[in-house]
This record gives structure tokens, sequence and C-alpha cells, in this order.
């Protein structure tokens, strides 16, 4: 599933996210931060975020973390 753009606030944490390109940029506490469509996040440390999308979108996004969480 493309992952659309997104944005947020990092309350607590640590995450990473890889491109498309394959680039990749830390994200620690206390960030803001604006990811390009294609991203995938990894946890490195627990995390507390503010998602700022568009709720058609985020939902879609949400719906398909759960499936693959599910197995």
């Amino acid at each position: 599933m493309p992952i659309s753009a997104l944005g947020g606030y990092l309350l607590q944490g640590e995450l990473t996210v890889t491109y498309a390109d394959s680039t990749e940029e830390v994200i620690n506490s206390g960030d803001l931060f604006y990811w390009s469509p294609g991203h995938t996040v990894r946890v490195g440390e627990d995390a507390e975020v503010i998602l700022f999308s568009p709720q058609d979108e985020h939902s879609k996004v949400i719906d398909h973390m759960l499936g693959k969480m599910a197995g």
C-alpha cells in the first residue's frame, strides 16, 4: 500500500523513517516532522505520536497497519 504524505509531532520515543530513495531520518522526542509519500517507519523506542493528515487517507493507513499486525 502506498503511504501518503504525513506530518506530526513525536511526544516521546524514537522513530526512523525510510524514504523511497532509501535515505533515512531519525525522529526524536520533541521533533516536528513531515514525511513525503512512499515512506516506511520503524519504531526504535516506544513512541507516542500526534499525526496530522487528512482523515480519509489516515484511516486507510491505519487499516493497512492493523491488517499487517493481525497477520
